[in-house]
């Protein structure tokens, strides 16, 4: 059973075009919790706990961007 850190909050989920290439990317507008657990386990928990969306970081391969929105979370 391997465990690694897991975000759960706000993030919208994509693929986004830049010029002729299309990556993966991820929008994190808000961590709510952070975890570390089995990776297997996260759509059950997110479930329960009623988060909206989460990622992985060890296992996403793409771009990880933080909004606007999530900064001005910091600061307040």
């Amino acid at each position: 059973m391997k465990h690694t850190m897991c975000w759960f909050g706000n993030m919208t989920h994509g693929t986004f075009t830049i010029g002729g290439d299309e990556n993966p990317m991820v929008i994190v507008h808000s961590i709510e919790e952070r975890a570390i657990m089995d990776p297997a386990d996260v759509d059950e928990y997110m479930a329960a706990q009623g988060y909206d969306s989460y990622l992985v970081p060890d296992e996403f391969t793409g771009e990880v961007v933080f909004s606007q929105l999530f900064f001005e979370g910091l600061i307040t």
